[in-house]
Order: structure tokens, then C-alpha cells, then sequence
């Protein structure tokens, strides 16, 4: 345990783990199941798990946490353990008082002294300014998403015409994506001889299933989806040849057809072989999202980093 001024930090385990609840609840509006919770800052898939810290106050209330999740990033045919910078809370009676950055610093330096190389991450408009300004972040590349558009009734429209509940749209897109043929694990689609790129390993796949996704394939071409209520997202696209691609859209097209959603939407970074693909056949959306990170270590080159969106730990 550590103290700063009027507040402590822990750092973070299982045991405290219902301490974040709260927190979430108060900084997002919403609850987090704590099961959810568990499995997705479970990383010792990876060689660590629960890697951040939470701040107390003086009467022991949790009223900030920032973490991160360990992954690999593959380089070269080798692997370095790095980390992907996670979410970003704090109370808002206690915003304006160093929380944040004191507590990702804290982060850090554990980081460092168990051999992680690097946090890279996906900072909203938030949290951008702390990332860059107060903690050393570079900002280095852009996430661009792009639509592909669908024909279809869409299901939000049903929604608010007959005031269906959500869960009867959120069981038909799980049973048309759970009724295809079963994916395989793939490496990452922006992978190349000089790309460093998060590791799409088969523990990588496991480790993501603490959220509702799917690993489904289409005309021999994996794919990694999942849904909501407007986009049918593409999280990775294995990479093949122009004419498959455009069959598979086809494809992919008619699930969204079904589900009633009437877009694809794939994002990824810029000058990657999604990017070619589906600034060809796509539509770019306007906004843009910022990839940064900090080096540790300097052995991988941050800023050569490629990234799709099942990278993100929101996928």
C-alpha cells in the first residue's frame, strides 16, 4: 500500500477487485458485472493478471483506479510482453486532484519492474489530454473505421415502432453468428515483415471471450464479429486475395441482412492491408481515433505498431 497526500492505493487483486464496481458505476453510469470484471483483468495468460492500482480516501472509499491488460505483441517471429492501457476512472467528487496521473504512474512502475516493454492504447477525448500532456504518450498513428453499407430493416427502427425488448434482438444475432461454421485463430491481418502487431494467439482468442464476440468463417476466410445495434463489427479479417474478400463481404452482408443491421463496420490503422481493402470497397467515417503509448524499453518500435478493432479491449 502506498500513500499520497489524503489518499492510498493498492494495487489491484481478486480480492479487491468489487472494489471497482462502485467506481464504474459513478465515473460511467453503469453497472459492470463482476464476473465480467474478473475475466477480463484475469491475464495470467499472459504472465500477469490484475495490473493497475485503486485509490482510497480517507474513509476507505474506492474513488480511482487506472490499469492496464497484458498482452503479447508479435515482432520480428518474436514475442514481447506489453500492455494495453485499460480504463481510466475517477470519482467524479474527487476529478481535479492528480488521480489519474498518479495512479497510472504507479502502473507504470510496476510495469517496468516486471518486463513489460510498452503501453499502447486507444485514449477517448477525455483522457487524450492527461495521456499526452502528463504522462509522456506519443501519439503516433489512427484508427480509421469504415462502413460498408447494408440493405435491410433495421432492427432499431422495429425497436422503436413495436417496442421490442433488446435482449429478443441480442438473442437472434447470437443464434444466426453462433449457427455458421466455427472460426480458427488467425493472425492479426495487419501483420508484415516490420510490423509489430498484438498477437492473435489462441490464448489471445480464449482470453477475449470475456466479451460477447464471434470467431465464425465465411468461404474458407476467418472472421472475428460481434455486433450491436447498429453495426454487425468486424474485429479482424484473415487476409486473402481481392476477389475472396469481396465474396466474403457478400457474405457478411447477408448475416447483417438477417440480424437486421445495416452496416458492416471494420476499423483499423492506417497504411494496413484492412485499410487498402476497405477504403476500396468502403465508406470512411469521418472521426478518426488516436493510437498512443509509451516505450519502456525502446526494444519494439512503438511507432511502427498496427492495430484492427479486436485489438481493443472493448471488443
Amino acid at each position: 500500500m502506498k500513500i499520497m497526500n489524503e489518499y492510498k492505493i493498492e494495487k489491484l487483486n481478486s480480492t479487491n477487485l468489487k472494489d471497482l464496481l462502485p467506481i464504474y458505476e459513478n465515473a460511467f453510469g453503469y453497472q459492470v458485472p463482476i464476473d465480467f470484471l474478473l475475466k477480463k483483468q484475469d491475464t495470467s495468460t499472459f504472465g500477469l493478471s490484475f495490473v493497475g492500482f485503486i485509490a482510497y480516501d480517507n474513509f476507505n472509499n474506492p474513488v480511482g483506479f487506472y490499469g492496464v491488460y497484458p498482452c503479447y505483441v508479435l515482432h520480428q517471429n518474436k514475442r514481447y510482453l506489453v500492455a494495453q492501457s485499460g480504463d481510466t476512472m475517477t470519482h467524479n467528487e474527487h476529478t481535479g486532484k492528480g488521480l489519474f496521473t498518479k495512479l497510472a504512474l504507479a502502473t507504470y512502475d510496476f510495469c517496468k519492474e516486471n518486463g513489460i516493454h510498452l503501453v499502447f492504447g486507444f485514449p477517448n477525448k477525455n483522457s487524450y489530454p492527461g495521456f499526452i500532456k502528463r504522462l509522456g504518450w506519443i501519439h503516433f498513428d489512427n484508427m480509421i473505421p469504415y462502413l460498408i453499407r447494408v440493405k435491410c430493416i433495421p432492427w432499431l427502427r422495429l425497436k422503436n415502432t413495436f417496442k421490442f425488448p433488446q435482449s429478443l434482438h441480442d438473442r437472434w444475432c447470437n443464434f444466426i453468428l453462433s449457427s455458421q461454421t466455427n472460426g480458427a485463430p488467425f493472425q492479426s491481418s495487419c501483420l508484415t515483415d516490420e510490423t509489430p502487431i498484438v498477437d492473435h494467439s489462441i490464448d489471445f482468442f480464449k482470453y477475449k471471450t470475456y466479451g460477447e464476440n464471434h470467431l465464425i468463417q465465411l468461404n474458407g476466410i476467418n472472421i472475428w464479429v460481434k455486433f450491436d445495434d447498429t453495426f454487425l463489427l468486424i474485429g479482424d479479417f484473415e487476409r486473402c486475395d481481392e476477389n475472396t474478400f469481396l465474396t466474403t463481404i457478400r457474405s457478411l452482408k447477408k448475416l447483417a441482412f438477417k440480424m437486421g443491421l445495416p452496416h458492416l463496420r471494420f476499423q483499423t490503422s492506417s497504411g494496413t492491408w484492412g485499410e487498402r481493402l476497405f477504403k476500396k470497397h468502403g465508406i470512411p467515417m469521418e472521426v478518426k481515433y488516436p493510437v498512443g503509448g509509451i516505450n519502456f524499453t525502446n526494444v519494439i518500435p512503438l511507432e511502427k505498431m498496427k492495430f484492427t478493432g479486436a485489438d481493443n479491449d472493448t471488443f
